[in-house]
């Protein structure tokens, strides 16, 4: 089974991981050689900006970048528009980067209130799917949220996560907050915070720690104990 986790960057504490499920039909992705075009994309292309959390990159040049984020704009215009036909790749260039099997995370704001978040902590997909697939599930899979409208579309800000490979650590003095984000996992309990949570909270390490075990349906004091930690970098793409 497929992990797909849903998050809150501005609501932290209601992060629930393998909660949503992959979907079919409605989001089909076409082979990016494909003729079909189902839609007038709307996405406009945009500036992107990069906002890297710690040291790791995923080496993705600029043209890439923007690649990426165009695809999960004209996803979003694409699915919430009705998503007639099958989403077609083919005026994209998917360069062998953007076809490395990547976790990836789509989260959609308006006026900077979270409006949809979905997406994996492992890869799942090639990077440009995960995101195309991601930017659907936040626009209309995220059950938290009414699914979004056309005629909200002009105010959405979207932001793309892309995840580092996920490592274990010793312990939890082995966290840096700001720059990391950290999985918590104990007793059959899992528990996650993206790297941009704690200092959006202006939380500190045993503060965040705190948090992270209390999400995890444990004892605030959890992370203290016999608790197993990861940790991950990310890059976030915005406009």
């Amino acid at each position: 089974m497929h992990l797909v986790s849903t998050c809150l960057r501005l609501l932290p504490l209601l992060l629930i991981i393998g909660c949503g499920a992959r979907t079919t039909g409605r989001e089909k992705i076409e082979n990016p050689e494909s003729t079909e075009n189902g839609s007038e994309y709307a996405g406009e292309e945009t500036m992107v900006k990069e906002q890297k959390s710690g040291s790791w990159s995923p080496e993705l040049s600029d043209d890439e970048k923007q690649t990426l984020f165009s695809i999960a704009m004209d996803t979003l215009d694409w699915c919430v528009n009705g998503g007639q036909g099958a989403f077609s790749f083919k005026k994209y260039t998917l360069t062998p980067r953007l076809k490395v099997p990547t976790a990836t995370f789509v989260t959609l704001q308006i006026r900077e209130t979270l409006r949809g978040c979905i997406g994996s902590l492992e890869p799942q997909d090639e990077m440009y799917q995960s995101v195309h697939r991601n930017a659907i599930l936040a626009a209309l899979r995220d059950t938290r949220f009414r699914p979004v409208t056309p005629k909200e579309l002009p105010e959405i800000n979207v932001h793309v996560s892309i995840l580092s490979p996920i490592r274990a650590i010793e312990s939890h003095n082995d966290f840096t907050i700001g720059e990391q984000g950290i999985i918590l996992s104990k007793k059959g309990r899992r528990s996650v915070f993206l790297p941009e949570v704690a200092p959006e909270q202006g939380w500190n390490k045993e503060e965040t720690l705190t948090h992270l075990s209390m999400k995890a349906g444990l004892d605030a004091d959890a992370w203290k104990e016999g608790a197993a930690f990861q940790v991950f970098e990310s890059v976030v793409l915005m406009q």
